[in-house]
């Protein structure tokens, strides 16, 4: 099914209401510790899309980004993940998502049309840390095995070296944003893996086009 670009005066309010939402959850777990945010990929890149006539709707990404990672409580991945899933629950009383879902990879909530069985929006929040060993090309983050029942840490790269590229395709590459939206705009619609992360396929298109013309050059 193809997909479109989902305007700013649409998509932004429902960041705001997502925002005002994880300052709330950063309130009620400020006891035990402390945590930033930050979008992930095309999320933060106005590159936010949907099915045309779909049932998904658009989402969002975040990181939650854990402070202090040396504590001993952080090293056990299912007390941050249980605790912000406990807080999100506390946080969206009062509003249109319903009660958040411990994913995968995630904390997920939803904006539901239970009459059309549609997810008009949707948010993923990864749990994540920087190691302290001064090493930054990765981190780590809490993945819930459902099967098992468990938490366990687990390592991805970090977008990094997907920043350098932008930053050269930015000094080299007239209209750069445009060769970028549109090999994303590609991925998007050919891509048949729904474990696909959006901001994943955003790193492909930088990775894409800055091979393209740097090897042009």
């Amino acid at each position: 099914m193809p997909y479109e670009f989902v305007p700013r005066n649409e998509y932004r309010p429902f960041q705001q209401e997502v925002e005002a939402i994880i300052k709330k959850v950063q309130n009620l777990v400020r006891d035990s510790f402390t945590f930033q945010f930050r979008t992930v990929g095309s999320a933060g890149r106005a590159l936010i899309m949907r099915e045309i006539n779909g049932n998904r709707g658009f989402d969002l990404d975040y990181n939650l980004i854990l402070n202090n990672p040396d504590a001993d409580h952080f090293w056990k991945p299912e007390f941050a993940k249980l605790a912000l899933l406990k807080a999100f629950d506390e946080a969206i009383k009062g509003t249109m998502f319903d009660n958040p879902e411990d994913s995968t990879t995630s904390i997920t909530i939803k904006v539901k049309d239970r009459a059309k069985s549609r997810i008009i929006r949707s948010c993923d929040f990864a749990v994540i840390y920087y190691p302290n060993d001064e090493e930054y090309s990765y981190f780590k983050y809490v993945r819930f095995n459902k099967k098992a029942g468990n938490y366990t840490w687990e390592v991805r790269k970090s977008s990094y070296q997907a920043e350098e590229k932008l930053d050269w395709l930015k000094e080299n590459v007239e209209g750069y944003w445009y060769e970028i939206k549109t090999e994303y705009e590609k991925l998007k619609n050919a891509n048949k893996d729904p474990n696909k992360h959006s901001f994943q396929l955003y790193f492909e298109s930088i990775n894409n086009v800055f091979n393209r013309f740097y090897n042009q050059n």
